[in-house]
């Protein structure tokens, strides 16, 4: 009898976008839905930043103002607001993804048959409460985040020079620490070279 033909060891089609997207809603339904609603929450923020700067005037777009050493301010004039994006992304992933997920879990098995019922009730008895949820956490988070922007700002003006004075202290502590103290002492002497260097972080931060 004539051998069997070879089969096509590529017959089988790489997986696409979609297919792998579902492959993931299988396996970890949570974390992707979770990933997808920051994602998409995160993506419709920079757009309305960007269709509300474009139909506004320049002198109504948003600023972000920094206060500088000696009262001075800084203004940056940005088309998008990205405390708002991220406060929309942080509830897209760890809020609506999450409960949109059991929610809808808990309809599908518990709910009523009909989807026009299923509908109503989620309508007007989960979305109101869910919104006003909404409205408090990005109201919280984008001023937790507008207080840390002007740390930030300065924690990337003094980081360089900090880390290079660190690097004409703390080499030689350390060298000399190694060289002649025993392993049981190393973590006492270091801190008591600790002390001078926050004293000196301490003067730093006070100027």
């Amino acid at each position: 009898p004539s051998p069997p033909l070879p089969q096509e060891e590529e017959e089988e089609e790489e997986e696409g976008l979609l297919d792998r997207y579902n492959k993931a809603l299988d396996t970890n339904p949570v974390l992707t839905k979770a990933i997808t609603a920051a994602c998409v929450q995160g993506l419709g923020s920079i757009l309305g930043s960007l269709l509300s700067t474009s139909s506004s005037s320049p002198a109504s777009s948003s600023k972000i103002q920094v206060k500088m050493v000696g009262g001075a301010k800084n203004q940056h004039r940005s088309r998008i607001d990205w405390a708002n994006v991220i406060a929309f992304a942080l509830h897209g992933g760890l809020i609506n993804g999450p409960i949109g997920h059991y929610w809808f879990e808990y309809l599908s098995k518990h709910g009523p048959k009909s989807k026009s019922y299923s509908t109503l009730l989620d309508q007007l008895v989960v979305q109101p409460p869910l919104l006003v949820f909404m409205f408090i956490f990005l109201d919280m988070t984008k001023k937790a985040l507008s207080e840390m922007y002007p740390s930030y700002k300065r924690t990337m003006e003094i980081i360089g020079p900090t880390i290079v004075s660190s690097w004409r202290f703390w080499p030689l502590a350390v060298y000399c620490t190694f060289r002649y103290l025993k392993k049981k002492h190393y973590t006492v002497a270091l801190n008591l070279c600790s002390i001078a260097w926050t004293i000196y972080l301490s003067k730093g931060k006070q100027q």
